[in-house]
């Protein structure tokens, strides 16, 4: 950490020569350094706190009886996941707190390349927030994966000296780390000494030292208890996640519980934007760990003072003189749903809305949009066909209702199984040749299909059919759709859209507020279940199948891949 250079005209504020601009009066003041609540007020100047107790100011906000905790820091977070541009994002969770993120758009990365990273880093500028922006590093997942744009270690070396960026990410896949291949060694190199996001779920003993040894000082996926603690015992940090299908939370806390916070941070890693209207951001966070039994101190110095530490963020994380004036007014330390939220000295939220005119609109420019160009006169109905004899025994991509779990089983197929869905990939830029077939149980669609262009990877367009007589055609019509539109999430049933939601931006990113983007996210996936799927969010679902770098077996443009042994798992040929 380290405090702002304040002006002579600071410093006689501090010394209670002149006014400050801001003085706030009646709250407790959280002291992460001691973990103490400080009746005084605090005063503010220039965006930046420069003392405690009484001072004369041209502005008095008294937040009698509440408490004052320096703003939440999401401490790792992938901001497409809630499909808005950045603007619309930093409207959506300023109210709930959060005053500042670790961002790794890693989905912009696969889709644009170095180029979206640098205008999303333009855009970041003109917004009362702070960005964290990672350098992305989009990893193929194995040899029989498409790759979108790339970003090797000489991209991630101009973006860390010409966009500042505040480290590497996006290493998703932990087998090539472990292994020491060259170019994901370089990329590593490429940080200069800041900071490297990992993600090894599963990783332990050797292969974790390994990991460890190849420059990784952190984990965003971590799984058990019993993982967590050797990572904390090989001085690794470990991200507390409260994700949409992906989260760790309750089961990495008895940790931090036992053995303190040193280390610990939460994030919220691939929130939807219906979990943000419904739940909250870091807020619930929060709610979480203090509901089972952390103090609220330590959840606050979780939330906010150490992600300010991994991340560099040099003057966020306390509400001391010489650090920029982030605060959160918390009514009590229960709920952590704030009243008022100031961001660099100035009220940015009140009651749950931001203030008017607090967010100026950005808008991205014209070369990420249209990015979807598949030649539909090369995709018909015959591209998503599969030769389906009564009672062969068939390899079935199977994904659990109740998370990420996404494994590989054979069963015995029949024409009128309505359990089974039809699943193809193709590419954005697809002639015809780059489709994956497979097959897939758990989605559960019984007439028409759906279809999304938000499918991790190189973000393909991903499309799910019925097993009806209709259920190719209604693919067809699906993937059509969607490409006239540029790219989103599309329903449909005897080749009508049921529902649709536009995803101009890359095809994973919408130009909509939050409000109007929530309206169509929610008829989608009510369209959806009118298909027959028992998921609320069916779409959250398809993003996973094709998530090649998770166990077990995932779809690719390739086809069906066993992502452990990283073998082709021909769907119509059994063991």
């Amino acid at each position: 950490m380290s405090r702002n250079p304040g002006s002579k005209e600071m410093l006689s504020v501090a010394r209670g020569e002149t006014p400050a601009d801001i003085s706030v009066i009646g709250g407790k003041v959280f002291s992460p350094g001691t973990r103490e609540w400080i009746e005084t007020g605090l005063a503010i100047k220039n965006g930046f706190i420069v003392g405690w107790g009484e001072h004369e100011a041209h502005e008095i906000i008294d937040v009698r009886g509440a408490y004052i905790s320096p703003g939440f820091i999401d401490g790792y977070v992938s901001m497409e996941y809630t499909k808005l541009w950045i603007d619309a994002f930093v409207d959506t969770v300023l109210p709930h707190g959060t005053t500042a993120v670790a961002a790794d758009p890693y989905q912009l990365t696969s889709v644009f390349g170095v180029r979206g990273i640098e205008e999303l880093a333009s855009a970041a500028d003109k917004l009362p927030f702070t960005f964290g922006i990672y350098a992305s590093s989009f990893a193929q997942s194995s040899q029989f994966d498409s790759t979108g744009e790339h970003a090797g270690a000489v991209e991630i070396a101009k973006l860390v000296r010409d966009f500042g960026a505040i480290g590497v990410g996006g290493l998703l896949n932990q087998t090539r780390i472990i292994s020491g291949e060259d170019d994901v060694l370089a990329k590593i190199a490429a940080a200069r000494g800041l900071k490297v996001i990992g993600h090894a779920p599963g990783v332990v003993g050797s292969q974790l030292d390994a990991y460890l040894s190849a420059g990784v000082e952190s984990d965003v996926a971590c799984l058990t208890y019993e993982e967590a603690m050797e990572k904390r015992r090989k001085g690794m940090w470990v991200f507390l996640k409260s994700g949409s299908t992906r989260h760790n939370l309750t089961e990495v806390l008895p940790v931090a519980k036992a053995f303190g916070i040193r280390n610990l941070a939460f994030s919220t890693d691939e929130r939807e934007l219906e979990e943000i209207f419904t739940s909250g951001h870091i807020d619930e966070c929060l709610k979480i760990a203090v509901a089972a039994g952390l103090s609220p101190e330590d959840a606050l110095i979780m939330a906010s003072t150490n992600p300010a530490e991994f991340h560099g963020f040099s003057r966020l994380g306390y509400l001391s003189p010489g650090y920029q004036a982030d605060l959160v007014i918390l009514p009590n330390l229960t709920e952590f749903k704030p009243t008022m939220v100031f961001q660099k000295g100035t009220l940015v939220a009140r009651s749950g809305r931001t203030m008017v005119f607090t967010v100026p609109k950005t808008s991205p420019p014209p070369w990420m949009q249209e990015t979807v160009q598949i030649d539909l006169t090369k995709i018909g109905p015959e591209s998503f066909s599969l030769p389906q004899p009564r009672g062969q025994v068939v390899k079935i991509i199977s994904i659990s209702q109740r998370g990420s779990n996404v494994r590989e089983f054979e069963k015995e197929f029949h024409t009128d199984d309505s359990s089974i869905n039809r699943l193809a990939i193709l590419g954005r830029k697809s002639l015809g040749k780059d489709i994956g077939i497979g097959l897939v149980e758990g989605i559960g669609l019984k007439e028409g299909a759906i279809a999304s262009t938000v499918a991790r990877g190189p973000h393909s367009l991903i499309v799910v059919g019925s097993n009806s007589a209709s259920g190719i055609d209604d693919m067809a019509h699906a993937v059509a759709s969607l490409t006239q539109m540029g790219g989103g999430q599309v329903a449909v049933k005897n080749k009508e859209v049921l529902a649709s939601v536009n995803l101009p931006i890359g095809g994973i990113i919408s130009t909509l507020g939050a409000s109007e983007l929530r309206e169509e996210l929610q008829a989608v996936n009510n369209a959806a279940q009118s298909l027959g799927t028992p998921l609320s969010d069916s779409f959250r679902y398809l993003d996973l199948l094709c998530l090649a770098v998770m166990p077990e077996l995932r779809i690719t443009s390739l086809g069906s891949i066993n992502v452990v042994n990283l073998i082709k798992a021909d769907p119509l040929q059994s063991n």
